[in-house]
């Protein structure tokens, strides 16, 4: 079990910011609501949704048509060059000081936090993953408050009310930076 919990979890380097918020408004509002411009990470994302709703008949398209596979790939990635580009201009990102090293899963994320947070309480969280910029907003429930030896509290917490797309998207995350560290590690190796 251990090595499997192991394997959807990754350590990385995240822009994250978190708010409290009341239980009440962790069950019923939307999480967006919690941080101003947060606009450019929804589009941002519903088009990564679009994406993946897509990738099955893109896949038909270029195995019939290799010449329109490869205009509609590029198309593609024109859009997410200029998304990215959105995302940059509009700021979303906060402070560079914000950029913490995290530990993440599917299920939640652990982080260090300069102030102690109450167990079995809720935050709101902005998540922007680097280098890409992709980014969410959702709310999660504290599991976990504990001092470590850096003077910081360790915080440990589950997402609450994840919707489909935000999952998806964590669990490419998650996969992409284990790709990126099995390649860099091969690297090594020759």
């Amino acid at each position: 079990m251990s090595e499997r919990r192991s394997y959807f979890r990754i350590d990385e380097s995240i822009a994250l910011e978190f708010k409290e918020v009341e239980e009440i408004t962790a069950n019923t509002a939307a999480a967006e609501l919690q941080f101003p411009n947060t606009a450019s990470l929804k589009l941002f994302a519903e088009l990564r949704k679009i994406d993946n709703d897509n990738a099955h008949l893109f896949h038909q398209i270029k195995d019939t048509s290799r010449a329109l596979g490869e205009y509609l790939h590029n198309l593609n990635r024109k859009i997410d060059i200029i998304s990215q580009q959105l995302m940059a201009d509009s700021k979303p990102l906060p402070p560079s000081k914000t950029i913490k090293q995290v530990n993440l899963s599917e299920g939640g994320i652990a982080f260090g936090s300069s102030r102690a947070l109450e167990p079995n309480g809720f935050i709101a969280l902005r998540l922007i993953f680097l280098p890409s910029n992709a980014g969410m907003v959702l709310f999660a429930k504290i599991i976990r408050c504990e001092p470590s030896n850096t003077g910081e509290y360790q915080i440990a917490a589950k997402f609450h009310r994840v919707s489909d797309s935000q999952q998806q998207l964590i669990g490419q995350q998650i996969m992409r930076a284990q790709m990126a560290e099995r390649r860099k590690s091969q690297q090594y190796l020759q």
